[in-house]
């Protein structure tokens, strides 16, 4: 049974680069709803409020070692003492299942070092971990203990996600111990416009004017929202219904175009001016300069501005200058003015000095597919009054995609929350606290499942045709129950679809497919993949199967989907399990 009114929400930003929890009391959201707790955490000589999404698991392949900065750090030790070929080394692994269509509870991904784990095992550890780190520091800054029934777990999951995606790390986290009927799946883009919509102006920055900004979220004004995080990008358009409630007017839509695109073009950068033979020896023997370099990228990234044109200084590991020479027998200041020899880069001492223009290159592709994106949405005359573009995600610190977006938009007023790297997780405590905050939302896909109807000829594909004890039926037909773009409410029930039983069994499955046209007519047709398999069970067989028939609702207006299955000639409602899994 679900919770109506938890006493505390604990929330888990599952990030492809940083992830963090955290976590609010009931009270203190009905005092302020912004008011929330932000674990700390320690790397280096630095303090910071999300940690590296890695892991390190013992040569076991079950037992999680270390997670963060301190995994990487661990990690680095193991190298430098040769003791790192057994243990598991997995870093910026959540992209891993983003649009795998073979994803299931069996599938392996690869850690660093090539060797392979069950991704449910690792998403899955990963989530106790944080489970287990939020119980531990609770019980020690509070002095008190919490009982499982009075917390609500909240996940987040980018929007752009699919079913199967979302059901798997739905999985992972009852794996890590998290009751099913106390957790919640947060949309991203959705968790950061709750926490805008209750954060005083003084939290935004604004390019445009004082008074552009403070009517953002007015009654009935309408915002473009722009989560730009370390994988993936999304964007959706809300409207502001009342305090603290929205409603979606564009269905959720982006692609993999985060932040880490700039770091894999940096290390493309790095491996062009050594070479990949150099480059892979540097990363297996000298792991911890290797992390140091891209540590100091990370930080260096941020402060490429698009008005500038000044000098980066990137330092290279003495390690890396010295095995450049050994292997290649030539000094790597003598290839950096082969791959620059503009002047726009030269390199002094272990001081590589980068003119900005050369390192704004790095950001170029990811960019230009968002901003492209940004204005094939506005090119709707539908979101014509759309004033405003809200930028979270931690790729949204950056200045460079911040220019970009004003400059692709010009007439938009671009607005970036105050620690817009924090935005998702914040606002997924609140999403926790009220779930029904997001009034209305828009079908990304049309859903159905296979199933049959009387053969009509001249209207049937023929090679579907069957003959059955009762007459001919058509096969394979896309049965729909509800349609892209289409605008559904929260808790919405979508009309019932009645579906003929084809076998005489107390068990029936049907095979869910999705489909991004609006009005496919068979799951043949191009666009159409089965996506999973609702099963039906508990079902009277005592009338004879012509007379039996499923009548299916289902419900798409939540951040998941679910279903409801009722037999017609009873009219009891049976048990529905809905697999994407496989």
């Amino acid at each position: 049974m679900e919770m109506e009114s938890p006493l505390m929400v604990v929330a888990i930003d599952f990030g492809t680069t940083f992830s963090s929890w955290a976590c609010s009391l009931r009270h203190e959201y009905e005092e302020n709803p912004t008011k929330v707790h932000v674990r700390q955490w320690v790397g280096g000589d630095h303090i910071s409020a999300k940690a590296p999404t890695t892991v390190l698991i013992r040569p076991d392949g079950k037992t999680l070692e270390a997670f963060g900065y301190e995994a990487e750090d661990r990690y680095a030790d193991l190298v430098e003492k040769g003791g790192h070929k057994l243990w598991y080394y997995f870093r910026r692994f959540k992209m891993k299942i983003y649009n795998d269509d073979s994803l299931s509870r069996t599938t392996v991904i690869k850690d660093a070092t090539g060797k392979p784990l069950p991704a449910m095992m690792v998403f899955s550890r990963t989530i106790q971990f944080m489970k287990d780190d939020f119980l531990k520091q609770f019980q020690r800054t509070m002095e008190g203990h919490v009982q499982d029934r009075d917390i609500r777990w909240v996940l987040t999951v980018p929007a752009i996600w699919n079913e199967r995606a979302k059901q798997f790390m739905r999985q992972a986290a009852v794996t890590a111990g998290i009751r099913d009927e106390y957790l919640k799946l947060a949309l991203e883009p959705e968790a950061a416009s709750l926490l805008c919509n209750h954060l005083p102006m003084k939290k935004f920055v604004a390019n445009g004017s004082e008074t552009a900004s403070i009517s953002t979220f007015e009654k009935g004004s309408k915002y473009l929202i722009l989560d730009a995080g370390g994988g993936t990008v999304d964007i959706t358009i809300h409207e502001v219904i009342t305090s603290g409630k929205i409603k979606e007017l564009h269905k959720a839509s982006g692609g993999p175009w985060g932040g880490t695109k700039v770091d894999e073009a940096f290390q493309q950068f790095i491996m062009k001016l050594v070479g990949s033979p150099v480059f892979s020896k540097f990363s297996n023997e000298t792991f911890e300069d290797l992390q140091e370099m891209f540590r100091s990228f990370e930080v260096k990234k941020r402060d490429i501005y698009s008005d500038k044109n000044c000098q980066v200084i990137l330092r290279v590991p003495i390690s890396l200058i010295q095995l450049f020479e050994r292997e290649t027998g030539n000094t790597l200041e003598e290839s950096v003015k082969k791959y620059c020899p503009t002047g726009k880069m030269k390199l002094v001492n272990d001081k590589l000095k980068v003119e900005s223009s050369v390192m704004k290159e790095f950001y170029t592709d990811t960019i230009n597919y968002i901003t492209s994106h940004v204005i094939s949405i506005f090119e709707d005359k539908h979101f014509a009054d759309v004033k405003s573009i809200i930028m979270v995600g931690g790729f949204s610190e950056c200045s460079l995609l911040q220019q970009a977006i004003q400059d692709c938009i010009p007439h938009k007023n671009v607005i970036i929350a105050m620690e817009p790297g924090l935005a998702v997780l914040k606002g997924a405590v609140i999403f926790g606290h009220n779930p029904e905050a997001v009034l209305e939302r828009i079908c990304r896909y049309t859903y159905g499942v296979a199933g049959s109807k009387p053969f009509v000829d001249g209207h049937h594909r023929k090679t579907f045709k069957k003959s059955y004890g009762a007459g001919e039926l058509c096969n394979n037909v896309f049965v729909k129950i509800v349609e892209c773009g289409q605008k559904i409410k929260l808790n919405e029930r979508q009309p019932e679809q009645i579906l003929k039983m084809a076998q005489d069994r107390t068990e029936q499955v049907f095979s869910i497919y999705v489909s991004d046209k609006p009005s496919p007519m068979y799951i043949t047709d191009e666009g159409c993949s089965l996506i999973g398999t609702l099963t039906i069970s508990g079902l009277d067989t005592s009338v004879a199967l012509s007379h039996r028939k499923i009548a299916l609702t289902l419900m798409v207006g939540g951040t998941e989907m679910e279903v409801e299955a009722r037999e017609v000639h009873t009219g009891n409602t049976s048990k529905t399990v809905m697999d994407f899994l496989g």
